[in-house]
């Protein structure tokens, strides 16, 4: 079972102000990314209200190493190659 990460507003806020990520934030806090997304959430909406906007934070961009299309048409040809073959 996991135990649950508690953090107060100021470690969070100085996380937000401190981040560009919902992932630095989470590893700052020590709580969950979807955990950390909900509350940034609430708290900007929260905030908002005050007239107090927070940093626009990003989502972490996954890192491709690959070329996704290449990769497809290598696929479609080989099963192309391949259906063509037993059809014959």
């Amino acid at each position: 079972m996991q135990t649950r990460t508690r953090c107060n507003d100021e470690k969070f806020l100085e996380a937000v102000y401190s981040s560009k990520t919902y992932t630095e934030i989470s590893e700052k806090t020590g709580q969950k990314v979807a955990s950390t997304m909900a509350r940034y959430a609430r708290t900007k909406k929260a905030l908002s209200a005050r007239g107090i906007e927070l940093p626009q934070m990003q989502r972490k961009k996954p890192v491709k190493t690959v070329n996704n299309i290449e990769n497809m048409v290598e696929i479609v040809q080989r099963l192309n190659a391949h259906h063509t073959n037993t059809n014959n």
